[in-house]
């Protein structure tokens, strides 16, 4: 009985294992120096320069239906079949990544497809605008308000309390202009600044 009670146990925990997604809670999860996102397709083979000789420094084949390694990817959500990686450099061709955010190991990827590379403003206006946007933890308590126009000086239009959905209608630059469903069900339309002029992102596309 106690075995088949641990059987029933271990399988448990590695369904939820398995359904498991990673996504970036925190401003400090998410590189000041990232240009955007790597989609990742069947198998990640990264080297040390961008050219066809170089050495290869890490390999992982993605596989939804397993554990993957920790502190490899910028968002991991098995569910919809969407994994990737962090940008920090662009070349001709090839991209360089951020594959062990532990230990802030780098580079570079060969594009077999240029549209793998998003940029903030490409990632954000597929992924946010159809899932919407979700306010990491840390987000500071001047910029949790929507303005009137996308600069720091206008006019605060309402503040934002508890939002259970935060709909991605255009960027401006560090600003974003979202329709905001509070918990007093009320709608709030305004600009919300999503990133400070020193990088750090306050606001991630909510894939789920």
């Amino acid at each position: 009985m106690k075995k088949k009670l641990l059987t029933l146990i271990i399988c448990i925990m590695t369904a939820l294992a398995v359904k498991a997604n990673y996504m970036p809670f925190y401003s400090d999860a998410i590189p000041n120096e990232a240009l955007g996102v790597y989609q990742t397709v069947g198998e990640i083979k990264v080297y040390e320069s961008p050219q066809d000789n170089a050495k290869e420094k890490f390999c992982l084949k993605i596989d939804y239906n397993q554990d993957m390694p920790d502190g490899v990817f910028a968002a991991f959500v098995p569910e919809k079949q969407l994994s990737f990686l962090y940008v920090t450099d662009v070349g001709e061709g090839w991209v360089e990544v951020l594959y062990d955010k532990n230990n802030n190991l780098k580079g570079w990827i060969k594009l077999s497809d240029p549209f793998l590379f998003n940029s903030w403003m490409t990632f954000y206006n597929l992924y946010g605008r159809k899932y919407g946007l979700k306010l990491m933890k840390d987000l500071p308590s001047d910029y949790k308000v929507l303005k009137s126009a996308p600069e720091d000086d206008a006019q605060v239009v309402s503040r934002i309390n508890y939002p259970t959905k935060i709909n991605l209608t255009a960027l401006r630059g560090n600003w974003a202009l979202v329709s905001v469903l509070d918990m007093d069900k009320t709608p709030k339309t305004g600009y919300l600044k999503w990133r400070s002029a020193n990088g750090e992102i306050y606001a991630f596309p909510e894939i789920k």
